[in-house]
């Protein structure tokens, strides 16, 4: 099932967005000197077939285990399929008078037949559920690299580095994000449970486990396309399903556009990449840009239903 496009275009900026940009804020303190310069990544030269991907894949996107799991996925047939882009009209196109460019093109037409929020067999009664991939988020020299990142456009969006305690408060903070705990794979081994978190009146409390017992999980992959990153575009699947029988519950799919920031090194700056049209529609603002925290209850429904979603709701039926 495929969920309704509707425009859900917030009036303004809830907390979770205010929050979401402090953790994006480039850093001013604690730093004693200039980061390194790294040269830029060159294209990708090495690939691997996995089962999760019709094509193949960079092979350092199954550099570790978690990787190795994502991209091991396989998705049903009722998921979208890739449809064929013509390279060679879309030029031509180019060409007429206020005619869009051909990256514009091909990134419409990803978001027009691939992308949006497919849920498959929702989950009700969901008390947590281990995020299993970490995401890492994206320095600044990686946000201008069009190779570098596997799903460059959404790492961006989650700050500067792996932070589980604070990852895990989009999903543990009642009344807004309802789950009784998550599950996040500690820096270095091992996992943190954590519960207990009420924004301004509970920390949050972690347990180290030394694996995590949820029965649901949820992860995220790069997906590539034909030409996308000579394009400036990157794919990204977030999957939620049941971790013993790996069934696919849910999926997310969506694609990021950059190369037209004229201060950038060939325009490519991922944190203002352009996301696809239906998670504005679907989420607001707020969910455009990093969408985890009210996709995955839609998903895995926990038992107490997110004040954050009924915000979302009811703005989508005022808007009809």
């Amino acid at each position: 099932m495929t969920l309704a496009r509707q425009d859900a275009r917030p009036r303004r900026a809830p907390a979770r967005w205010v929050k979401l940009l402090c953790s994006l804020a480039v850093p001013t303190v604690g730093i004693a000197g200039p980061i390194p310069v790294e040269p830029p990544a060159p294209p990708w030269k090495d690939f691997v077939k996995t089962d999760g991907h019709a094509n193949e894949i960079p092979v350092g996107w199954i550099g570790t285990e978690p990787g190795r799991f994502a991209h091991s996925i396989v998705l049903p047939d009722s998921v979208p399929k890739t449809v064929p882009f013509d390279f060679t009209a879309a030029r031509w196109r180019a060409l007429s008078p206020n005619g869009e460019s051909v990256a514009r093109q091909y990134w419409e037409h990803l978001c027009s037949t691939e992308a949006g929020s497919f849920i498959l067999r929702p989950a009700d009664n969901v008390d947590g559920f281990f995020f299993m991939r970490p995401v890492g988020g994206a320095n600044e020299q990686q946000n201008n690299d069009r190779w570098k990142l596997e799903a460059p456009g959404m790492q961006a969006s989650w700050g500067w580095k792996y932070d589980p305690a604070r990852e895990a408060e989009q999903f543990v903070d009642p009344p807004s994000y309802t789950y009784e705990w998550v599950d996040f794979p500690a820096p270095d081994g091992g996992i943190l449970h954590m519960f207990g978190y009420v924004s301004r009146a509970s920390p949050m409390k972690v347990e180290r486990q030394s694996a995590s017992s949820a029965k649901y999980g949820l992860t995220w992959r790069g997906i590539r396309r034909e030409r996308d990153r000579e394009y400036a575009i990157s794919g990204v699947e977030w999957i939620a399903l049941e971790i013993d029988t790996r069934e696919v519950l849910g999926v997310i799919r969506d694609f990021d556009i950059t190369g037209m920031t004229t201060n950038r090194r060939e325009g490519i700056y991922w944190i203002n990449a352009a996301r696809c049209p239906f998670k504005r529609q679907m989420f607001g603002g707020a969910g455009e840009l990093r969408e985890t925290d009210v996709w995955v209850p839609t998903v895995l429904r926990p038992s107490l239903y997110p004040k954050a979603l009924k915000v979302i709701h009811d703005r989508v039926r005022t808007t009809k």
